[in-house]
């Protein structure tokens, strides 16, 4: 099996299976109980917070353990919408940002709030002086993903946040870091945002566990009520095990990042390369040179997205169409409408995303595979 559809999810590594089977046999106390148990499972879960906020340059209490990059992503968008409505109600977001992004704020439009939507260039990478002239001074939000789940593109999340602060410091920055996050450096100090999204599944740790950078002094009104879990910000009990299992993969996958990185970079030359030589006329590179290494998006002419795709998993070659969570609906990509993509090459588009688990001969295979399917059609 070759799987180059890592930014969908990841297998997790070995020693965070490991990891979360021992917890979940020996550790199954309620990180709240007042007992023995309880209090070991409260250490293991605020060790782990102390982890992950050193992978991201953060204070440990600025750490919110969530379900997930979608649920990070809701409470950061409209927790603060909830808690700023008496300050203004116009939020300033990109067309290219996940289904967790968009549907939130188109929720928000349907109670009242203005949503107002950023210029991209050709690979979706936002326009800042577009940024600049529609931020207002009753802006109470501005939302832009750090990089592009479906091309790749690298946000200039970093000097946006130097405009946003400079234009209005109490209007509130939300970075979506999901697919950021263990493959460029995520410094909070340096990108002063207020609120950064992560996920676990997509750096080899387990699903259902995600993290909401929150900076000190930042307030969301919480989406979930109940015993008040998570600094009252998000109640539920608390999955321990797993989110032990997010901080060892955060750390592996941290240390290992630069190596990862330039893996997938040979791996993304070598398919490009081969394509290229003999469909030429035939392919489109929809990604930026300058994007993450481990997400290469390919539109091929005259064939239907779908159609090589499960020609391809007849090969036990995993690929996507773009992103997870719209893949299913038989729609051309929002981010390839976005960029403004022709229609002839947006219908036959494919994502390739690396992992740990990949390796540069898994290229090669894979750029035969599709040579031959396409010249058989």
């Amino acid at each position: 099996m070759i799987y180059f559809d890592n930014s969908a999810t990841t297998k997790p590594y070995k020693e965070v299976i490991e990891l979360i089977a021992r917890l979940m046999s020996e550790e199954f106390g309620n990180s709240s109980s007042l007992h023995a148990l309880g209090l070991r499972a409260e250490r293991i879960l605020e060790d782990t917070r102390n982890k992950l906020a050193s992978t991201i340059k953060a204070l440990p209490e600025e750490i919110v353990f969530t379900s997930g990059g979608t649920e990070s992503v809701n409470m950061a968008i409209r927790g603060t919408a909830e808690v700023l409505k008496r300050s203004g109600n116009h939020i300033l977001s990109s067309p290219v940002e996940h289904a967790a992004s968009l549907e939130s704020l188109k929720e928000l439009e349907r109670t009242g709030y203005h949503v107002e939507y950023l210029e991209v260039d050709e690979y979706g990478r936002i326009l800042v002086d577009d940024l600049k002239n529609k931020l207002r001074k009753d802006t109470i939000l501005v939302n832009i993903m750090a990089v592009n789940n479906e091309l790749g593109t690298i946000e200039p999340v970093c000097e946006a946040a130097r405009i946003i602060k400079s234009n209005n410091k109490t209007t509130v920055f939300h970075v979506d870091a999901v697919q950021a996050y263990g493959k460029i450096p995520v410094n909070t100090r340096d990108l002063n945002a207020d609120l950064i999204s992560f996920s676990s599944h997509k750096i080899h740790g387990p699903k259902g566990v995600g993290m909401l950078y929150m900076r000190k002094g930042t307030r969301i009104h919480p989406l979930i009520m109940g015993g008040g879990h998570e600094r009252k910000l998000r109640s539920g009990t608390v999955n321990v095990p797993c989110i032990a299992g997010f901080g060892l993969a955060a750390l592996i996958k941290t240390e290992r990042m630069k190596e990862d990185q330039e893996k997938s970079g040979r791996i993304r030359d070598i398919l490009i390369k081969e394509l290229s030589s003999s469909l030429s006329d035939k392919i489109r590179i929809n990604s930026p040179k300058d994007g993450v290494e481990n997400i290469l998006n390919i539109s091929f002419k005259g064939i239907k997205s779908e159609t090589l795709l499960h020609f391809l998993e007849m090969r036990d070659i995993y690929v996507s169409t773009g992103s997870a969570c719209s893949s299913r609906k038989n729609a051309i990509s929002h981010v390839l409408k976005a960029v403004k993509a022709p229609q002839q090459w947006a219908e036959g588009s494919i994502r390739f995303s690396f992992g740990s688990f990949n390796d540069e001969n898994e290229a090669v295979i894979v750029a035969d595979a599709i040579k031959e399917i396409i010249n058989k059609m």
